[in-house]
């Protein structure tokens, strides 16, 4: 009698199991696309990075660099814009502005059927039947100072033009990047986006600063509470603190460039090799803008 009471005890957790598996799986298989699709992707292709930022409000920027034969990405090509919608298994995007036509034309549509959708990874088959592959920069988590995981969102770069007292005032660019320092959240509680908005608030406000404002590092900390301020209503008030990382004061749009190369945080993928050419076939070429 205890052997087949044990015996429909384990038989009983072993369909538990499998029902806690099969329920994480089928969670996984209906995860809404159109929330998995939103985010930052990155594609390599000979050199050439095409990064795609696909926005919950139906807009999605994206632009090219092109990397040397060590990775680094040295130059940028060009950027483009425009909406998009997914209509069953298929992504549509229109391109409403663009300097790069060989990868994004103006008002153009094209349509991907989708091969594959995770979190991370996205498999984008085009009208050609070429398979493209994206791979998702997802959100960073950064060590707190009390050595726990405390939740951390790196901002891309960014570049303005600081105020100026007078026309014959110099030009100087603000460089800077920042990390977002979240509250702790509630179990469960996902850790929000940027909203597209929010970043166009912080550029609007440090445009408006001038060159005292930013001069040393104490004027700078002043304007780190100020940021908070500014994120918050965009991101339900989980923001903490405005951690920034570097800042620089450009005189030339040199500087900037470099700036805006160095310390972007969708760094280069690991280079591919490139497949050696057939005897009579064409191999393809980095995007030109």
């Amino acid at each position: 009698m205890r052997i087949h009471r044990i015996c429909l005890s384990v038989m009983l957790a072993l369909v538990l199991a499998c029902g806690m598996l099969g329920c994480n799986e089928s969670a996984e298989r209906e995860a809404n696309p159109d929330e998995l699709v939103l985010g930052n992707w990155t594609q390599y292709r000979n050199r050439a990075y095409v990064l795609l930022i696909i926005q919950a409000q139906g807009t999605w920027n994206s632009s090219v660099r092109i990397a040397d034969v060590t990775s680094k990405i040295v130059k940028s090509k060009g950027d483009a814009s425009g909406s998009w919608h997914m209509d069953g298994d298929q992504l549509i995007f229109t391109v409403m502005e663009t300097n790069i036509e060989s990868v994004w034309q103006k008002n153009d549509t094209k349509v991907f059927d989708i091969v594959e959708l995770t979190k991370d990874r996205m498999q984008l088959k085009e009208e050609s039947g070429w398979v493209g592959e994206w791979k998702k920069n997802l959100p960073q988590k950064a060590q707190g100072p009390e050595g726990d995981l405390a939740p951390v969102i790196a901002m891309a770069p960014m570049a303005v033009n600081l105020n100026k007292i007078s026309s014959a005032s110099s030009d100087r660019y603000l460089c800077m990047s920042m990390q977002i320092r979240l509250k702790e959240l509630m179990p469960g509680q996902e850790v929000p986006m940027v909203h597209p908005k929010a970043r166009e608030a912080v550029l609007l406000f440090l445009s408006s600063l001038i060159h005292d404002d930013v001069q040393d590092f104490e004027r700078i900390k002043l304007q780190q509470a100020k940021l908070v301020n500014i994120l918050n209503p965009y991101m339900d008030g989980v923001v903490k603190a405005v951690d920034i990382d570097r800042v620089i004061v450009a005189s030339s749009m040199d500087k900037v460039e470099t700036f805006l190369i160095e310390y972007d945080i969708n760094p280069p993928l690991p280079a591919e090799p490139e497949p050696a050419a057939e005897e009579g076939g064409e191999t393809e070429e980095a995007p030109e803008g």
